[in-house]
Parts: C-alpha cells; sequence; structure tokens
C-alpha cells in the first residue's frame, strides 16, 4: 500500500498538472509539460515503456532500480524529498482562502513572478497555465488557495490540499520584494490549521535552501524520491 503522503502529492498532480494513470505495476503522470510526465515503477520487475524520458523512484518501487536504469541509459538528477511535520497548534490570525476569480487570477501572478523569468522560453505557456489552473481549482472543495496582499499587491502565496487526514502544503511563492516579513511563515502556519490533527506534508529538492527552510520550521524527512532521466 502507498503511503498518503504520495497519494496526497499524485492528487495535486492529477489537480494541476496533468492526468495520474495508476496500476499494479507503475504509476504514469502524464503532464501538461513533458518535464511534468514520469513514471514510478512499484513493483521490482515492472516493465520500463520505451518513450519514458523520467522515471521517479520511491520505496514501494523495489531494490535495483538505479542499477537498472543506469544500464538503460538514464542518468540521476533531482531528488525530491517528502517531508512531515506534525500538524500543532498554529499561532496567529487565520487566512481566508481566496473566493474570487481576481484573487485566483493574483494568486497565478506571484506564482508567475516567483517561478517564471521573463523571457525565457514558454513564459507564455506557463503563464497562460498557471491563470487557468488556479482559476480551475480555487473552489474545489479539497483545495484552499492561500493569497497575501502588501498594500494591495498580490505579495505572497499556498496552496493546500486535502486527501483523507493528510495536508498537502503547495506552491510556497512570496515575490523577492515582500521576503523577509514573515508572510509565509504566515501561510504555513494556516496550513498547520487545515491539518487539523492530521498529517502536514510537502515536497521539496534535496540540499535547497527551501529544504534547510523547512528543516528549520520541523518538517523532517519522510521519505526520498530519486530522479533518473534519459534524454
Amino acid at each position: 500500500m502507498l503511503d498518503a503522503l504520495l497519494d496526497n502529492h499524485l492528487a495535486f498532480l492529477a489537480a494541476h498538472r496533468g492526468s495520474v494513470r495508476r496500476s499494479a505495476e507503475a504509476i504514469a503522470v502524464v503532464g501538461e509539460s513533458e518535464e511534468f510526465s514520469a513514471w514510478i515503477p512499484l513493483t521490482p520487475d515492472a516493465m520500463i515503456p520505451a518513450d519514458v524520458r523520467t522515471v521517479r523512484l520511491v520505496p514501494w518501487s523495489g531494490a535495483g532500480w538505479e542499477e537498472r536504469l543506469a544500464a538503460a541509459g538514464f542518468e540521476a538528477a533531482e531528488v525530491l524529498v517528502h517531508m512531515e511535520a506534525p500538524a500543532g497548534a498554529a499561532v496567529g490570525e487565520p487566512v481566508a482562502a481566496i473566493d474570487t476569480e481576481a484573487d485566483a487570477v493574483a494568486f497565478a501572478e506571484v506564482q508567475s513572478a516567483v517561478f517564471l523569468d521573463v523571457g525565457e522560453p514558454d513564459y507564455d505557456w506557463w503563464q497562460k497555465m498557471f491563470v487557468e489552473q488556479a482559476l480551475q481549482n480555487y473552489r474545489e472543495p479539497a483545495q484552499s488557495l492561500y493569497l497575501l496582499r502588501v498594500d494591495g499587491d498580490p505579495a505572497s502565496i499556498t496552496l493546500v490540499l486535502r486527501t483523507g487526514s493528510v495536508a498537502g502544503v503547495y506552491a510556497v511563492a512570496t515575490k523577492p520584494q515582500y521576503r523577509g516579513r514573515g508572510l509565509a511563515t504566515r501561510l504555513l502556519a494556516q496550513a498547520r490549521r487545515d491539518a487539523a490533527g492530521g498529517r502536514l506534508t510537502l515536497q521539496v529538492v534535496e540540499g535547497s535552501d527551501a529544504e534547510r527552510l523547512y528543516l528549520s520550521v520541523g518538517f523532517r524527512p519522510a521519505y526520498r524520491s530519486p530522479h533518473l532521466r534519459r534524454s
């Protein structure tokens, strides 16, 4: 049985990044963009599809995969760390989830400002996708999209997606000019409220500044998910 933390992450990918197809042998994530697509084996002898370019390993994949993938031309890429923190008590004032299309568009504006560089390839596609996904998901009962403004300007965001007893934190972003003001900390406190005594989880790239930040606020690694890619 897969861990509930992975189930939460797969629910996010299905809602925001493409589709998720499950079988007894593997999970196929088919993304809106190629970089979202991945294949996750669930048995040690699953057959690697010929068209797969990214494989994500999880503890339920079984042993021997890294050697097998290397022999098939895959190379190690980043490692995603699934982290968990006790829900605990939240401090500070609650934050209300957004409830208007205007706020959904503002949510997407912060995503674009933080995650995209003007002029990069596919900038317009990404910007449009962020808006479409925010408008599609902000009313979903299992999701809460949060936005903080500074003097009216959209400044900091996060998204919480609930599956069973797990609250997953995604899209944590603060515009550079508003960092250091405790905005993300306030949003993480709201995520703790949303967890309501359940499990609180997020994912970060191993060795990143984000991993160090979340370790400092009480998150701990639950398991690693190595990514391997071939050209």
